[in-house]
C-alpha cells in the first residue's frame, strides 16, 4: 500500500522547543514508564514515591540521616529524611529545572541511585501539589508548587532538625482514578532497609530496621526450608546471599546502589554464571550450570558510580563497568576512566569467597552436591520422556489414516472398482 503524501506545509514554524515541566507532562512516559492507577507495582505513582526516597536513601548511605519517615494519607505523601538538606538557596532550582543537582559532583554523591537532575523535578511536574522544605542549621528555605509551577516561596528560621521534606499529590489529570496499594509500598520499605542496614524507614507509624541486610530478605522470602543456612558474603561495594531449596527454578532477587532491579541486568547475570562456575571449579565435576542453579534461592546487590539503568524507571542495570566516566588530566586533556567490568568484578568475588566458605563448611559440600546430582536426573529424565513422547507422536502420525498419503485424487475418474477401494480405505 503506498503512502498518502501529507499536504500540510513542513516549515520553520512546525520546529518548537519543549522544555522542563511541560516536556515531562506531554511525554510522562520518558520520565517514570507508565502511568497506571496504582493496581500493578510499577505504576507511576509508585515511581514517584521511590524518586523522592531515593534522595533520603543517597542522604543515608553518604552518611547523614538514620531515619526517614513516609506517610500516605489518602493520595497525598509526605517523606522527611534527617540529612543534610538541600542546600537553602538552591530549593527551587534542585526541584523544579532539569538537569540542576548535587550528584553530577562525585565528591557530594559517589554512589547514587541516579542523578537528581530528573526524579525530583518530574515528580514536582506530575503532582496537583508538591511541597519541598529544606532545614538547615536553624534556617528553612520552602517552596510550593502546583503542576510543576511556582506558586509560592519563603525562607525562615526553624528549630526543626536538619533534613528535607517533601510533600506531594499526584495530579488526578495524569493519573486518573489511582490509589496507593500500601502492599506494594511496604515491600518498597522493607527492601530498603534490607539494603541500607542500620536505617530505620518508619511507614504510616510502622518501623521497619534490618540489622543482616539481605539476609534478612531471603530468610524472610522463603517459601520452605532451605537445604541449608543460606551462605551470606560480603565485600567492598557488593553483598550476596546463597541457598539452595526444593521449589523449582531460580528466585534470585538484584539490586544496585539500593534500587530494586527486578528485571535483573548485567549484575544478575554475572551472579548466575559465577555461582554455576564456582560450583563446578569446587567440585571438578562439568556439572550443567543449569542444574547448578536448579532451586537457588539468593540475592546480590552492588554499589557502582554512575549506574547506567535501561529506562528512567531503574528496573534494569546495563553499565557494563564498575565505574566508566571522563576525567581531565594535568594537561587538560580528557581520558576516560574505566574500572573493571561487572562481570569480573562479581565472577572475582564469588569465585574467591564462596569457594573459601565451602572450604571452611565442610558439611554444605555433600548437601550442595547431592542437589545438583538431583536436578542432573531430574533434568535428563525429563528429556528422555520429552524424547520418547516426540518420536511416539511421529510413529502416530505415520499410521494415521487422515494423514496418509492418498491413492486417489478429487479429480481422478471413478469407477465401480475405485469406488469400493475408496469406501474400504
Amino acid at each position: 500500500m503506498a503512502n498518502t503524501p501529507v499536504t500540510a506545509n513542513y516549515t520553520d514554524d512546525n520546529i518548537k522547543t519543549i522544555e522542563g515541566v511541560e516536556h515531562i507532562r506531554l511525554r510522562p512516559g520518558m520520565y517514570i514508564g507508565r502511568l497506571g492507577d496504582g493496581s500493578k507495582e510499577g505504576d507511576g505513582i509508585y515511581v514517584l514515591l521511590k524518586e523522592i526516597v531515593d534522595n533520603s536513601i543517597d542522604e543515608y548511605a553518604m552518611g547523614f540521616g538514620k531515619q526517614i519517615q513516609i506517610n500516605i494519607v489518602d493520595d497525598e505523601v509526605s517523606v522527611r529524611d534527617f540529612g543534610r538538606g538541600i542546600p537553602l538557596d538552591s530549593v527551587i532550582k534542585a526541584t523544579s529545572i532539569l538537569n540542576t543537582g548535587g550528584k553530577f559532583d562525585d565528591k557530594a554523591f559517589k554512589k547514587s541511585v541516579g542523578l537528581n537532575g530528573v526524579g525530583t523535578k518530574a515528580v514536582n511536574a506530575l503532582s496537583e501539589t508538591f511541597y519541598v522544605c529544606s532545614y538547615r542549621d536553624g534556617e528553612c528555605s520552602w517552596a510550593r508548587f502546583e503542576r510543576g509551577e511556582l506558586k509560592d516561596s519563603g525562607r525562615e528560621p526553624s528549630k526543626e532538625k536538619n533534613g528535607t521534606l517533601v510533600t506531594f499529590k499526584p495530579d488526578h489529570m495524569m493519573f486518573s482514578k489511582f490509589s496507593y496499594n500500601l502492599d506494594y509500598v511496604q515491600t518498597m520499605v522493607k527492601n530498603y532497609s534490607y539494603l541500607k542496614k542500620g536505617l530505620t524507614l518508619v511507614l504510616n507509624g510502622e518501623s521497619f530496621k534490618s540489622e543482616n541486610g539481605l539476609l534478612d530478605l531471603v530468610n524472610e522470602n522463603l517459601s520452605e526450608t532451605p537445604l541449608y543456612p543460606p551462605i551470606h558474603l560480603e565485600g567492598e561495594d557488593i553483598e550476596i546471599v546463597l541457598s539452595h531449596g526444593n521449589a523449582y527454578g531460580e528466585n534470585i532477587s538484584s539490586f544496585v546502589n539500593g534500587q530494586n532491579t527486578r528485571d535483573g541486568g548485567t549484575h544478575l547475570a554475572a551472579y548466575r554464571e559465577a555461582v554455576a562456575k564456582t560450583l563446578k571449579d569446587f567440585f571438578k565435576k562439568n556439572y550443567d550450570p543449569v542444574d547448578c542453579r536448579q532451586g537457588i534461592v539468593g540475592a546480590i546487590s552492588i554499589q557502582i558510580q554512575e549506574p547506567n539503568f535501561e529506562g528512567q524507571t531503574k528496573t534494569k542495570l546495563g553499565s557494563t563497568y564498575m565505574w566508566e566516566k571522563q576525567v581531565k588530566g594535568k594537561d587538560g586533556v580528557l581520558t576516560t576512566d574505566i574500572g573493571p567490568t561487572i562481570r569480573s568484578f562479581v565472577n572475582d568475588f564469588i569465585s574467591k569467597n564462596l569457594n573459601n566458605y565451602l572450604t571452611i563448611h565442610k558439611e554444605l559440600q555433600p548437601v550442595i552436591e547431592e542437589k545438583i546430582k538431583a536436578s542432573q536426573k531430574e533434568r535428563e529424565e525429563i528429556s528422555s520422556i520429552q524424547k520418547k513422547t516426540r518420536e511416539r507422536n511421529k510413529r502416530a502420525n505415520v499410521y494415521n489414516r487422515k494423514l496418509r498419503d492418498c491413492r486417489y485424487h478429487f479429480n481422478d475418474k471413478v469407477t465401480e472398482k475405485t469406488a469400493d477401494d475408496i469406501e474400504r480405505s
